[in-house]
């Protein structure tokens, strides 16, 4: 929530500004802490085991617990790739929910992946489950790359934004 008051601070001079869009808090909460107050009776079943974990933590449901913390599902892949959809096909951008779903999930992906460096003990990034592993300072440095380019993409997609929003564009 603190990047996304800062960023709101930067862009447009409110600190709410986009926490009071739903297609920028939802993707925000999805992808950086989820649901995780959903009991755990509850979050066993169905669609509710995928908004009770993150979006970076969804290797453990898609690819078993040994995935956790996959090299791609923490990363700025998702993020990047959005970005590069918005660049290869402009049209996206006209679109109103475009730039604060990017947003959100940049800003929501690089919060996790910086609270994963910062919040735990012990880090592993798994490239291949039972085989290769980073080691934890190889791991802390992967994921704070991570998060700085996730708030990178975030920071260029405040820029064009803004700047076309100002443009009239």
């Amino acid at each position: 929530m603190a990047f996304a008051v800062a960023f709101g601070v930067w862009a447009h001079a409110d600190a709410t500004f986009y926490l009071r869009q739903i297609t920028f808090s939802l993707p925000l909460l999805i992808s950086s802490s989820a649901l995780f107050f959903v009991p755990d009776r509850w979050s066993k079943k169905g669609a509710l085991k995928f908004l009770h974990y993150p979006l970076p933590d969804w290797d453990v449901l898609l690819l078993g617990p040994a995935s956790h913390r996959n090299w791609l599902t923490h990363s700025p892949l998702l993020p990047g790739l959005l970005l590069g959809a918005a660049w290869k096909w402009p049209f996206l951008a006209n679109y109103s929910f475009f730039s604060p779903l990017l947003l959100g999930t940049s800003l929501g992906i690089g919060s996790h992946l910086f609270w994963d460096c910062v919040g735990s003990e012990r880090h592993k990034i798994v490239v291949v489950p039972y085989w290769f592993a980073l080691r934890e300072s190889a791991s802390r440095l992967w994921l704070l790359m991570g998060a700085a380019a996730c708030l990178c993409i975030a920071g260029a997609v405040v820029g064009a934004f803004a700047g076309a929003q100002k443009l009239g564009l």
